[in-house]
């Protein structure tokens, strides 16, 4: 039987890892990429903050959304557009990322994030870190299980 749990979840494990992801690039190129391979080309970071979805803090670690613009985007970078699985949709602002440095959460409290609890990918912001944007306006653009990133660009948008 234990045999059996240790497979059942290398298996789970492995289907976290392979979650897709789209990036859809300015110049109208896609990037398909995956959390294995996102792990492996970003640094992580880690913050503790809460959020208005769960009545305790919850600490999230993932990639600096600051650094998936340095490798995906360019100068002319002004936004990023989060959709979800439903297709909900909210864009941030390169000036909003650079000054709260969010996240694309790949982990809550040390456990990779399944899609029934709001995985694998979820826009972050630290709250508790900055305070003045615990409001409805960034709170709308925490977007969860996240499945494609689009950078916009001056020139092509």
């Amino acid at each position: 039987m234990r045999n059996l749990i240790t497979l059942l979840l290398c298996c789970f494990s492995t289907l976290v890892l392979a979650s897709p992801l789209k990036i859809h690039l300015a110049d109208g190129r896609t990037v398909d990429t995956d959390m294995a391979s996102l792990l492996q080309e970003f640094p992580t970071t880690s913050f503790e903050t809460r959020l208005p979805w769960f009545p305790d803090q919850r600490s999230f670690s993932g990639i600096p959304v600051t650094k998936l613009i340095e490798r995906y985007g360019d100068s002319n970078t002004f936004a990023v557009t989060f959709l979800a699985l439903n297709d909900y949709a909210a864009t941030s602002t390169v000036e909003d990322i650079r000054n709260f440095s969010p996240i694309v959460a790949v982990k809550m409290n040390g456990e990779p994030m399944k899609v029934r609890h709001k995985g694998p990918y979820w826009l972050i912001f630290n709250l508790n870190k900055h305070p003045e944007i615990d409001n409805v306006a960034y709170h709308s653009q925490m977007v969860w299980q996240i499945d494609e990133i689009i950078l916009h660009n001056k020139d092509n948008d």
